[in-house]
């Protein structure tokens, strides 16, 4: 193979490999219930997971058993305004290198 075709094999490699990196290893539908805080100093807002399933139909949402999910969940002002007890709904991505996205779906219903 001549010092052209090297070239563009490597190249082409290593962005199949770059490419593949960026891949999504979960994508999670979770399904809770907003808690908030009852005292007079403590307004916090949280959600109550209770369950995970793929997020579509081609989604890899494996979990191990005791695995622990972190993430912080985003500033949305449907959760603050939504009354203890309301069902929620959010998308949990994660990509091969470990960055996380968590998105609100949905309040209520």
């Amino acid at each position: 193979m001549n010092t052209t075709g090297k070239i563009i094999t490597t190249l082409a490699l290593s962005l199949c490999a770059s490419i593949g990196i960026a891949d999504t290893e979960r994508d999670c539908m979770l399904e809770g219930t907003v808690q908030k805080g009852t005292g007079s100093h403590d307004q916090g807002v949280s959600v109550k997971f209770h369950s995970m399933e793929k997020y579509d139909q081609d989604s890899n949402c494996r979990v191990r058993r005791g695995e622990k999910l972190e993430f912080k969940l985003p500033d949305d002002p449907r959760l603050k305004d939504a009354e203890a007890g309301s069902s929620v709904k959010y998308r949990y991505q994660k990509d091969s290198t470990g960055s996380s996205k968590t998105e609100l779906i949905s309040v209520g219903t």
